[in-house]
């Protein structure tokens, strides 16, 4: 009779238990599922027996344990959280009215082959759902039509602009000499300098592509959430452009290697 009695408390556990399987299924390859995962089947089993045993004392201790256990999580995995809450906020349209515009992407394939060619560093963050705002603030506001000529003034090693990043939007300019936040993560390959760390840590806060040319051998590299695709060459850095701004006919899913690290 009284595991009956309990049938609402039976009923709420249910639901809580579906909500985290709905929550880690949607997030598994994320790197603080798992710690979510343990940790609310923690809470779940102390409150259970605190419930069944009417403890007092416990459910106190649990609750202060589960603040200070959140309040690390945050900081452990905050550019992952500071990008899903930026997720929330952000506009409902995608890149280029959902980014069915090829020619822009022969455009940048181009200017960035000019780049390459003539050994000029070059740091581009492509905006999509989530603004870029923030970031565009630190630079100076464009608002212009891509061109390579542009792209290549802009980056000229004499120019003040040449070290920050290019935003674009719409196929459009918005800002140059912007500054990215650099990605803490640790990386084993010496060539990878402050530029391609930049560019990684804007995809690990926004949803945005990051492209990256450097200035010493020429080598095109994008980053997309956090994970770099280094070393491309021309023809393979077009095509895996235009699958993760789903521009492809095919709409691949697969996705490339990240750089070991």
């Amino acid at each position: 009779m009284e595991f009956f009695s309990n049938w609402p408390i039976l009923a709420e556990l249910a639901l809580i238990i579906l909500a985290i399987f709905w929550v880690v299924r949607r997030n598994k390859s994320k790197k603080w599922a798992r710690f979510f995962l343990i940790l609310s089947i923690l809470l779940i089993i102390i409150t259970v027996t605190s419930v069944f045993f009417n403890l007092k004392l416990i459910p106190w201790f649990v609750m202060a344990v589960t603040f200070f256990l959140t309040m690390a999580m945050i900081v452990v995995f905050q550019p992952e959280l500071r990008r899903i809450l930026a997720q929330l906020g952000s506009r409902a349209f995608s890149f280029i009215s959902e980014g069915k515009d090829k020619e822009f992407i022969d455009k940048l394939s181009d200017a960035v082959r000019q780049l390459g060619a003539k050994r000029y560093g070059g740091l581009f963050a492509i905006e999509r759902k989530i603004e870029l705002k923030p970031h565009l603030e630190t630079g100076i506001q464009i608002d212009a039509e891509f061109s390579s000529e542009l792209i290549l003034t802009l980056f000229h090693p004499k120019t003040d602009l040449h070290d920050g990043g290019i935003i674009l939007r719409g196929g459009r300019i918005l800002g140059a000499g912007c500054l990215f936040p650099v990605s803490q993560k640790e990386i084993s390959d010496r060539r990878i300098g402050l530029r391609h760390r930049a560019g990684i840590g804007i995809t690990e806060e926004s949803d945005s592509i990051s492209i990256m040319i450097s200035e010493e051998n020429g080598s095109l590299s994008i980053a997309h959430q956090g994970k770099l695709e280094h070393d491309l060459d021309l023809t393979t850095f077009q095509k895996r452009l235009l699958t993760l701004l789903e521009l492809e006919e095919n709409n691949e899913d697969e996705e490339m290697p990240e750089t070991n690290s």
